[in-house]
């Protein structure tokens, strides 16, 4: 596939084909880059818990103080 798709290209193109994009494609109307089409990928089993394993690391360092601020900010957003 190209380095970019234009907006005719974007409306004729397929669930199948944009998953196999090996990565982020621009959209382009004319020379104007006017958005990106992104290929959902399932992320490696190893990479997800590292990732998790990282965070839950930091959530144990932090000091209690800022435990609660972050849980307060999260609650006024009702993203507890």
């Amino acid at each position: 596939m190209a380095s970019a798709i234009t907006m005719r290209e974007l409306q004729k193109i397929s669930a199948s084909s944009i998953a196999a994009l090996p990565h982020t494609v621009p959209i382009r109307n004319g020379q104007k880059t006017v958005g990106f089409l992104v290929p959902l990928k399932k992320a490696p089993v190893e990479l997800v818990e590292r990732a998790v394993r990282l965070i839950e690391e930091e959530r144990a360092a932090r000091a209690p103080e800022d435990e609660a601020a972050i849980t307060d900010a999260l609650r006024e957003i009702g993203a507890e």
